[in-house]
């Protein structure tokens, strides 16, 4: 049962569903849960919150003063206060950006951990979910699309007010020696997904099948054999095929589930296809694959180079997008949907490893997306490739030296140099787990 009551009545303990504003006014990272202390409402009040909306089977009611069930309308059936409607582009954002490269002038390192840390709790918790619903399809239970229309609006939410750093974060994560799991992948492709979907002004209804299909792309391998997903070594040619089938197994799954629409099913069944019919299952080429089936093939293969495999170190993301330049060029994707990703990605990545022309080594932090080729730069490494005791940020649009421009000389593999230890270049990553 759902009651809106008045924000001074909201305490620890109640279990939130709704506000009186959009969410994305809203100073809390998830849209729904627990109200766990004083905090929250204090930043619910400060941001213009007057009444809210709680859920007294999921959590606390309120007590009045005699220690009665207080009063406080009460909802019925499908009755609330909005909570952001739905995947609707706003305005100022349509034609892309960065929303931490949106005020570059003012960036700080600070910041970027605070705007990361909340990233990492929206991604944590869509992992957790996601973990959730593919265990109930292991047991048996059939797909069901509610929590995950959860799961992914959870994820736009925070896109759409912390794009750089939920982008960022998905980047960090990978770059870390932990082998991916189905579940934080699944997150991973979605977010990207999005990310590139939300820039290429996609309508509303486009986005709701993009992330859908994206966090559900791999369903199909929960239908496979344990032993055959764990295996590190070469597949052979009847294992091979077992897994090629994994697509079909998904779009199966999702033909089962109400409320899923046939575009998101094509794009589990599509996503390994490729534009020069080099694919699988059904080798389909060009037109013939769905767009968002194709997008989300481009990403799924990003995440792959990007993530440890086995005894396989993960790519840098700026050597993982020449890559993908490369076989776009070769004509397995769409070079309509490469020259997006890079467009959202950067030709140097958040967490790229590059040495300047000056000598000096840094990570790139901040995509600048008036000009790909001029990052902002942590620097730690003097030309002398010495640590630096006091790490700094330069912005290559305005680093000189002398009147001569600074710009990236090279890319470098942090596993190449020996500097796979330093790989958490910001202090919130540095228990951060896949």
């Amino acid at each position: 049962m759902k009651r809106r009551i008045s924000i001074e009545q909201l305490k620890p303990g109640m279990h939130l569903v709704g506000l009186d504003k959009s969410w994305l006014q809203s100073p809390l990272w998830i849209h729904r849960g627990q109200i766990k202390s004083q905090a929250d409402i204090v930043k619910l009040r400060q941001s213009g919150v007057r009444e809210v909306t709680i859920d007294i089977q999921q959590g606390a009611d309120v007590e009045n003063s005699y220690g009665n069930l207080n009063t406080g309308e009460v909802l019925g059936e499908g009755e609330n206060l909005p909570v952001g409607g739905a995947l609707k582009l706003p305005q100022e954002s349509q034609a892309g950006g960065d929303s931490l490269g949106a005020a570059r002038n003012t960036f700080t390192l600070t910041a970027f951990e605070d705007e990361l840390r909340v990233a990492q709790e929206v991604r944590t918790e869509a992992i957790s979910a996601i973990k959730r619903v593919f265990e109930g399809i292991k047991t048996g239970v059939v797909l069901e699309s509610g929590p995950l229309r959860e799961v992914t609006q959870t994820i736009f939410d925070c896109l759409k007010v912390r794009e750089g750093a939920l982008l960022a974060d998905a980047q960090l994560q990978r770059m870390r020696q932990f082998d991916a799991t189905l579940f934080s992948h699944s997150v991973d492709v979605c977010v990207l997904a999005l990310v590139v979907g939300y820039r290429s002004q996609m309508s509303a209804l486009q986005l709701h099948d993009l992330a859908l299909g994206a966090l559900l792309h791999d369903v199909g391998q929960l239908r496979l054999p344990r032993n055959l997903l764990l295996k590190k070594g070469t597949f052979t040619s009847e294992e091979r095929n077992l897994y090629l089938n994994h697509p079909k197994l998904g779009s199966t799954l999702m033909s089962k589930a109400e409320d899923v629409s046939e575009v998101s099913r094509r794009i589990v069944l599509e996503h390994h296809e490729r534009v020069n019919g080099k694919g699988y299952p059904w080798k389909r080429q060009g037109n013939t694959i769905s767009l968002l089936a194709q997008l989300v093939g481009l990403v799924d293969r990003y995440d792959a180079l990007v993530s440890k495999r086995g005894n396989r170190p993960p790519l840098p993301p700026a050597l993982a997008v020449r890559r993908l330049y490369q076989l776009g060029l070769e004509g397995e994707f769409s070079m309509e949907w490469v020259e997006a990703l890079v467009q959202s990605l950067g030709l140097y990545p958040v967490g790229s490893l590059v040495e300047l022309t000056t000598g000096e080594r840094g990570w790139v932090v901040s995509v600048n997306q008036a000009d790909h080729m001029l990052p902002m730069v942590k620097l730690v490494w003097n030309k002398g490739r010495k640590k630096l005791d006091s790490p700094y940020l330069v912005e290559l649009s305005e680093y000189k030296t002398g009147s001569k421009p600074v710009r990236v000389e090279r890319i470098l593999n942090p596993f190449e140099e020996g500097l796979q230890d330093d790989l958490c270049f910001v202090s919130e990553m540095q228990h951060a787990t896949s």
